[in-house]
This record gives structure tokens, sequence and C-alpha cells, in this order.
């Protein structure tokens, strides 16, 4: 008899023709399900197979999961890569949960493990009890509304293949190929917020309500319709200035309605970091201001009302950074900006420093500051123009000074 788990992906088997994929391969039996099952049709549907285990190295048990995953690679031939991450490390240094840190970590464990393997996609097995405790999880957590739409099918090079088949399902697989999977001992551990979840609140719903599920999952798939209408409609507002600076034009932001803005807003975030409700807050409380204004954001990122644009960018693009002209030189590139001076004349003969700004620069007797501010030079703009010294003396700023000699070119 043909079980609904295997109906279930064989339906989906044509997408994958002639792909070469990679499995994310904890040992767990959602993963086991999905690997033994794409094996088991790998010659018949005559893509490639490949997998990956992540070893967050969080438990003492996670070397046996690596063996075991190694072990059952090794026996149905699948090729097989393991990667080693400190997680507990990387949380505490990024100040991260440790579940999202894990979760951070493993995604760029698994884009590397693609190049290595030339995949062109990246299977993951979450399913449908994943789809519906997600959606939990960010309710609990504050999400923006706008995140509320559960795990997403297809996501660049990922694919979740399995978001309409149960746990079920899966052990009835399971148990008729007679197929071993180990078990995580933490999730018996309800201080992580997901195993909470699933213990007393999704496993007492479905005593409670046979088949809610349902009923969210129409709800999430009425928010990815609402999410899609929207992105439409606004998502070609925000402008990629580099490839961390996300930004919108200060008038046309002012001139959409309060859940278009709010909508602007999740997008640039969600695009950069973890994105919950009290962000979108912080946010707006910034652009109350009168004012020219920023402020720290997750992981680094910084966000910035100004007269022109309103941005999000990550601080290493305002960082201080300093460098030398040797003389006879023609031409500096300035990696931290991608702008490039060119030179000529007695510049081009002289010996340069080109920075960005610090306090207290001063130009012909004025502050550089009061002079951008006069300009209504935006903070980013500031922050990122070039300043060039000769023998510690500014003789030329970004956007204040005209000089033939000097040229900027923008990459």
């Amino acid at each position: 008899m043909t079980l609904s788990f295997e109906k279930k992906l064989s339906a989906r088997l044509g997408e994958l023709n002639g792909k070469r994929l990679l499995v994310a391969f904890s040992g767990g039996k959602d993963s086991v399900s999905l690997l033994h099952f794409l094996k088991k049709n790998e010659g018949i549907k005559g893509y490639q197979l490949s997998a990956c285990h992540v070893n967050h190295m969080y438990r003492k048990t996670a070397w046996w999961d690596e063996k075991f995953c190694s072990d059952f690679c090794e026996k149905y031939s699948i090729p097989f890569v393991s990667l080693r991450c400190d997680v507990p490390r990387y949380c505490a240094v990024k100040k991260m949960s440790f579940e999202h840190g894990a979760r951070v970590v493993r995604y760029r464990a698994l884009n590397d493990a693609a190049a290595g393997f030339n995949a062109d996609m990246i299977l993951t097995a979450h399913t449908r009890d994943d789809l519906v405790e997600t959606f939990f999880i960010q309710a609990v957590q504050g999400a923006s509304p706008f995140s509320l739409k559960g795990i997403r099918e297809q996501d660049g090079m990922l694919c979740r293949l399995m978001l309409d088949i149960t746990s079920e399902e899966i052990y009835e697989y399971l148990n008729k190929y007679n197929v071993s999977y180990v078990i995580d001992e933490t999730n018996n551990d309800e201080n992580f917020l997901r195993n909470f979840i699933r213990k007393n609140v999704t496993a007492k719903l479905a005593e409670f309500r046979k088949g809610y599920e349902e009923n969210i999952i129409s709800y999430l798939k009425d928010s990815v319709r609402f999410d899609s209408y929207l992105a439409e409609k606004l998502e070609p507002m925000i402008e990629k200035h580099q490839a961390d600076v996300l930004a919108v034009k200060t008038d046309v932001f002012e001139s959409l309605n309060e859940l278009e803005q709010e909508y602007i807003l999740h997008r640039m975030g969600s695009a950069c970091f973890r994105f919950e409700r009290r962000h979108l807050a912080e946010m707006q409380k910034i652009l109350d201001n009168e004012f020219s204004v920023r402020a720290d954001m997750p992981d680094g990122y910084k966000f910035e009302k100004s007269d022109t644009f309103i941005r999000l960018y990550h601080g290493r693009n305002i960082a201080y950074f300093e460098l030398t002209k040797p003389a006879g030189a023609d031409s500096l590139y300035v990696p931290q900006t991608g702008k490039t001076l060119r030179f000529k004349g007695r510049w081009k003969d002289e010996e340069l420093t080109v920075r960005n700004r610090c306090a207290g620069d001063r130009i012909k007797m004025k502050k550089v500051k009061d002079v951008f501010i006069d300009r209504k030079l935006d903070l980013y703009t500031r922050d990122t123009a070039l300043i060039i010294l000769e023998k510690n003396v500014i003789v030329w700023v970004e956007n204040i000074s005209h000089d033939a000699s000097i040229t900027l070119y923008v990459k």
C-alpha cells in the first residue's frame, strides 16, 4: 500500500528532475524520512543527491548524531559532509538566543556545503507541525503582523517539500521501511520555546479541538496573500544603495498611510535581522523626531531618519577609516565606500591622507559639521563623505569642495 507520505512527496518529485540536491540532515525522524525517500527515487527521477549534517557542538550526544548521519549516508551511498559549528560560542558573542543563533549558523553552513557540492537546491525537512509551532512562536515573541506568514516553502535555494506532511505520516513511513533515526534529548527541554509550545500548546489544542491546525494554516495562507499584495505595491520604493544599505526617500515614505509605512519598515528590518514588533516601535519613535537622527538596531545595524532618505545599514559602513595616497599616485580606491579618487597636477605629486570625518574637523576655519548641516546633507552622507588632508590639514571635503584636480568616481 502506498502511504500518504509517499503520495504527497511523489507529487513533488517532478520539480527536482535533473537538479543537484543537498538535504539538510540532522538524523532526526523528519530529515531521515526525507533523505530515505529521495534516495529510493533518485534513479527514477534523475536528480543527484547529497547530504549535510551541521554539528552545533551543544550536546555531548551531538557526536553520536554526527556518526549516525555519516553511517547512514555511507550505507545508502549518499555523498555526505558534516560541518562543526561552535553555536554556544557564537550565541555568546552575538548575544543571541541559542535557537536563533543555531538557525543563523546552520543556514550559513548549509550554504557553504551547497557551494561545495555545487547544489541547485537545499532541501529541509520542515513539516506541518513545524509550521503551526512557528506561528505560535512568532506570536509569543511579538513578531510584526507582517511576519506571521509561517515558513516559506521556497526561499531562494531553500525548498521545504514537507510542509503539508504530519508527524504521524512520517512515523508511518519510517515504520513501514524499518528506518532508524536519532532522538535529540533536548526536544524534551521546555526551556526552549518551541519545545514548550509543542508540549503545552499545540499538543493540548489537538486534544481540545481536532483539526485546529487547518484553521491556522488557512490563516497563514491568507497572510501570504496579504504580504504578496503589499510587496508588489511597496517593495519597489525600497532602494538598495550598497550591499547592505536599504533606503526609501523620506518624502515618499511620509506620503504613505500608516499601514504601508509599517510594511516598508518591516521589509527593511526583516532583510537585515530578526525583526520583531519592538523594533518597529523603535523605528517609529525615531521617525517622530523633527531632526536627523539614528539609532542602534540588532546585529550591528543602524536605522536613520534624515531629510532625504530613511536608511537601514550596517554600522561598519560609517566606521572610521584612514588611507594614504602615496606621492606620485594618480588614483586611490576607497573600499570602505566603493569610491575612487583621481588626482592631477600638484595633488598627484603629494602624499595625502584620505579618511571620513572626525569630531572637530574644520576647513577654512569653518566646522565641517556645520557646513554639512547648512547643506542639509543626510547623516549617512556626512559620515561616508571622503576628506583629504595634506600634512594633517584638510584641503578637500566631498560635497563641499570644488577642485578640478580632484575627481570623485562612485562605483
